[in-house]
């Protein structure tokens, strides 16, 4: 499927693995050129008429000027396009995001503020992070003893006499001392500080352009500083620096985010790309492991053909096992993709992905596995159940979408447990 797009505020946004045809200049199809060097062409397809596709991630990436948000494509055949498909695609990105906790750093708030929904996702992270530094560093301010030596004509702490007889010989007013100070001026508040200041540069929203200098306001005494990996990882928390914590480390996720150039100009690359199968799995998963009376384990490793010397030769990994009472009840798969629920049958169901979840449930030996996809175009898409036979019996395949778009999540875990569980209980 190939369509237009217009771009708003100069951020170009598409949809996971749709075509889209797009007007670029010069820049930005060298920019977007670069970024499939990054990525791989199996990730980014570029056709000469401007067609543009980012396949498998969701996320932005941004380098000068261009600046490239990916959705997850959620309508296909209801008519919602435009602002209004934008604006309910980055809810459901914003939402698997939070209720996953794929970035433990984030710590996302229920919802973000509506004034925020028409603009790009990086903006909605740039101002998480303003009100948190704001929030953070308005109820107290991070204070570090520092070692410091100077040479001065006041005396405090101790006096290092043999510096101050080789350098003070004909000042006998001055005297080389060393004392410790508490100061603002600190590792955490310069690393803090520095990424504010940088994000103020990069920022295209007013209000976070704003909220960013009012929070820069508390760290007037700590200074913007050269940042490196190890600056970052020389920082230790203990009970008296703790409420920092979290607000460094999403500073951090900032600097991670940004390739090695950046920090130098205005031609840096920032990304925050997320698989976005892996998003979902992480997505259904932390609904599993919340759901009373079961425990969920995630990518499980299991072998099941050895060499003749012991070693293994052939594994399976199931995104998703489900126990009750120490014993697997379900083999679940994620799958985000549509699986196309026509007159009453599921037309998108590869059979690759069937042999996949048979071949799981004859190494775990367990009967009932489950194919999980989300709901798109909020066509009613009901369970199907499907019994797959060999010599050795019957194995129940449950074929179900979950609404993403749903923002009460309890909705979804309620639909898991009484589609799939409640009868391995009962």
């Amino acid at each position: 499927m190939k369509e237009e797009i217009r771009m708003s505020s100069g951020v170009i946004t598409l949809f996971e693995d749709r075509k889209t045809k797009i007007n670029l200049s010069h820049s930005q199809i060298n920019d977007i050129l670069f970024f499939k060097n990054l990525l791989g062409s199996q990730c980014i397809s570029l056709d000469y008429d401007g067609s543009l596709q980012i396949m498998h991630y969701v996320g932005f990436i941004s380098r000068g000027t261009t600046r490239v948000q990916i959705l997850p494509k959620i309508y296909e055949n209801a008519g919602i396009s435009g602002t209004v498909e934008i604006r309910e695609s980055t809810k459901v990105l914003y939402n698997l995001l939070r209720v996953s906790n794929y970035n433990k750093v984030l710590h996302l708030p229920e919802s973000f503020k509506s004034g925020l929904e028409e603009i790009d996702l990086l903006e909605i992270f740039i101002g998480i992070f303003a009100d948190r530094v704001f929030r953070t560093y308005s109820t107290k301010m991070n204070r570090e003893y520092l070692e410091i030596e100077e040479n001065s004509s006041f005396v405090k702490g101790k006096i290092s006499f043999t510096k101050t007889m080789k350098h003070n010989l004909l000042r006998k007013d001055l005297h080389y001392v060393n004392y410790q100070s508490f100061e603002h001026d600190n590792v955490i508040n310069n690393v803090v500080k520095t990424v504010a200041i940088r994000l103020m540069e990069y920022t295209r929203d007013a209000e976070n352009k704003k909220n960013l200098k009012k929070a820069l306001m508390f760290l007037d005494d700590a200074k913007q500083i050269e940042l490196s990996l190890s600056l970052i990882q020389s920082v230790k928390f203990t009970r008296l620096n703790m409420e920092f914590e979290s607000v460094f480390n999403m500073a951090k996720m900032f600097y991670l985010n940004l390739q090695p150039e950046n920090f130098a100009g205005d031609e840096s690359v920032f990304s925050f790309l997320i698989p976005v199968n892996d998003l979902y799995e992480h997505y259904l998963y932390k609904l599993f492991s919340e759901i009373d009376g079961y425990q969920a384990k995630h990518e499980d490793v299991r072998s099941f053909a050895r060499a003749e010397g012991g070693r293994n030769v052939l594994r399976v990994k199931p995104d998703i096992l489900i126990f009750i009472d120490n014993a697997i009840a379900l083999v679940a798969d994620a799958k985000y993709k549509n699986p196309c629920f026509n007159n009453g049958l599921y037309t998108n169901i590869s059979r690759e992905d069937i042999y996949q979840v048979f071949a799981y449930s004859k190494v775990y030996g367990v009967q009932k596995t489950a194919l999980i996809y989300p709901l798109f175009d909020d066509i009613p898409s009901p369970i199907s159940r499907v019994v797959l036979k060999d010599n050795d019996g019957e194995v129940e395949l449950n074929i179900l979408c979950v609404d993403i778009k749903n923002n009460n999540f309890e909705d979804v875990k309620a639909q898991l447990k009484a589609e799939l569980l409640q009868e391995s209980s009962g």
